[in-house]
């Protein structure tokens, strides 16, 4: 008796475990997720200062021929020329310059370790100053920070500790297509920090919240299962209220408004505590919107369409945003820039394309091209407002 159930056990395991790997078989030659995951930011790690930041100390990789970067013991990534070292300590003809931002100013798609907009830069102004400095630009983007992770980044690690001389952001796209909490205190956050602090309140008071979360992340059986319950009841399973907010376009106008007083007021924050010392240059970022449609490269075009067919609201919501934003900075830019404080807005940089080059590698991020572009742009105005 005791062998026919041992052995019914083991084939129920193997069994078991046969539909695991057949399902996530299924799924990976299908191109879709395998287990439950928020983004790509699960694939960096938890921060008590931000919420998640890159992991510190990898190695860099190719895969499919993308570039992906190396980081250092802050979780820092290390493009050009630049190795780990002691950032705490700083030689006298170091000129140190701190770029932040989300994955558009971190370098998606990249063909090299020189080809982010910080690698870029660095060698325009190594090459092109000669003022017995070493410029260092150390990339400090993150994939999907929006304002408040950027400023906290910088008032509570990088200029408490690390000597900068100049920091620059390239910022915009995260905080139009971050969504805010239904509870507005709540709003200066990004979503994943909302949902771990959820996650942490509830497994700890919950023992079946925690299955559920575990076998969601890891079990492809279960996440797989769960979602078909969702496609045959319309029941949302995962991150209910942010893909609720996606489909009520009806509330597109009142959220714009609460996302730009998110974007001035921690900008407003920078402002103050920038400083001759530390000037900081904040730049709203360059992106594929309904109104530059048109001029936009015939491959930008296709990229464009084909994004707008699976996320139909994604550009509609992001150009309310990004109106706001640039009219905000037409009429009151005077309230943010001061001598040492400087908001740019480069919104529109790309929206002639007269060359035979497209501009963008996916429906957010840029190519070579732009990002050639974008760096020159920022050079020119460090040797304008700077030197």
């Amino acid at each position: 008796m005791l062998k026919k159930i041992s052995f019914i056990i083991i084939i129920n395991i193997f069994l078991l475990i046969f539909i695991e790997f057949s399902i996530r078989f299924i799924l990976k030659i299908s191109n879709l997720p395998q287990v439950y995951k928020i983004s790509n930011i699960d694939s960096n790690k938890h921060d008590f200062l931000t919420g998640y930041y890159n992991i510190p100390n990898q190695k860099e990789n190719f895969v499919d021929n993308i570039y992906y970067q190396a980081t250092d013991k802050y979780g820092f990534n290390l493009d050009g020329k630049r190795k780990p070292i002691d950032l705490e300590k700083k030689d006298q003809n170091d000129y140190r310059i701190f770029i932040l931002g989300g994955s558009t100013a971190q370098g998606r798609n990249l063909k090299n370790k020189f080809d982010p907009i910080s690698a870029r830069l660095e060698k325009k102004l190594n090459d092109r100053i000669k003022k017995n400095k070493n410029f260092f630009v150390i990339n400090a983007g993150s994939t999907s920070f929006i304002s408040s992770q950027e400023l906290s980044l910088i008032q509570n690690r990088i200029i408490y500790a690390l000597k900068p001389d100049l920091i620059i952001v390239i910022n915009g796209t995260n905080d139009a297509t971050q969504i805010l909490s239904k509870e507005f205190y709540l709003s200066n956050s990004h979503t994943y920090q909302r949902k771990f602090q959820r996650s942490i309140n509830k497994n700890s008071k919950n023992f079946f919240y925690f299955i559920d979360d575990w076998f969601s992340k890891n079990i492809s059986t279960y996440f797989f299962v769960k979602k078909i319950i969702e496609k045959t009841t319309g029941v949302y399973l995962f991150e209910k209220e942010a893909r609720e907010n996606f489909k009520q376009t009806s509330q597109e106008f009142n959220s714009a408004e609460k996302k730009m007083f998110r974007y001035f007021y921690n900008n407003k924050i920078l402002s103050n505590i920038s400083t001759k010392k530390i000037p900081i240059m904040v730049y709203f970022q360059p992106q594929m919107l309904p109104e530059n449609f048109d001029s936009l490269h015939e491959a930008d075009k296709l990229i464009y369409e084909n994004h707008d067919k699976s996320s139909p609201n994604y550009f509609k919501e992001k150009q309310v945003f990004f109106k706001k934003i640039s009219q905000n900075l037409k009429n009151n830019n005077k309230s943010l820039n001061n001598n040492y404080f400087f908001i740019s807005d480069i919104s529109k940089l790309l929206d002639h394309n007269n060359s035979d080059k497209s501009y963008y590698s996916d429906h957010a991020h840029y190519n070579p091209t732009s990002r050639e572009i974008i760096s020159e742009k920022i050079y020119n105005d460090i040797i304008n407002k700077i030197f």
